[in-house]
């Protein structure tokens, strides 16, 4: 379930820099709009529209929770010095009970190191708990609010670079070659916009 980083250019197989530096990177993904919020201001624009091929897992089979935590100790117990999970390349926290399953993980699995991004808002109930997360964990846990302007530690889509009022994306400007070339994300705690896709 957890893929490598090393088969999406994107990612990158690992982090290059930063307080995460050499760790490999792993991904997971879920159904988009399936696990989603309906608010979401991607709804129509979804990154996943342009990925046809992408293995997306389903959150509703009985064995997910079960097969996805055999894949996160076998990542611990095989990399020593941790590793890196970027969720969700595509879908989101579908429920509460989801990102307490995280927050479980996280409590278990000290070697565990997690970003990503989601469309709750951070003062929803579920955007609550991911919230605690990135208080509880901040060096290990690093999810941003996309498109909340409420919160400084968010991302946001952008149609060109004249909107941005900020950091644009590196990797898709050309500026680092991968995410694990990057690390703005989870370093930063100011926004990161994204261009269109």
């Amino acid at each position: 379930m957890l893929k490598s980083g090393k088969s999406n250019k994107k990612l990158g197989g690992f982090v290059r820099k930063g307080m995460w530096k050499g760790l490999p990177i792993f991904s997971l993904t879920l159904e988009e709009r399936k696990t989603c919020p309906d608010h979401c201001e991607q709804w129509s624009n979804c990154y996943g529209n342009n990925m046809p091929f992408a293995h997306r897992y389903s959150h509703d089979h009985p064995w997910f929770e079960r097969a996805l935590t055999t894949n996160l100790v076998e990542l611990s117990q095989k990399h020593e010095q941790g590793f890196v999970v970027r969720l969700h390349v595509l879908g989101d926290f579908y429920s509460e009970d989801y990102v307490a399953y995280w927050f479980n993980m996280m409590g278990c699995i000290p070697r565990l190191r997690v970003f990503g991004y989601t469309h709750h808002r951070h003062d929803s109930p579920i955007g609550k708990r991911i919230s605690n997360l990135n208080v509880t964990f901040p060096d290990r846990w690093r999810v941003r609010f996309s498109d909340d302007l409420n919160v400084e530690f968010r991302s946001e889509v952008v149609a060109s670079l004249q909107q941005a009022q900020g950091v644009v994306c590196p990797e898709q400007q050309g500026k680092a070659a991968s995410c694990g070339d990057c690390a703005y994300c989870w370093h930063s705690e100011n926004p990161v916009y994204f261009l269109e896709h």
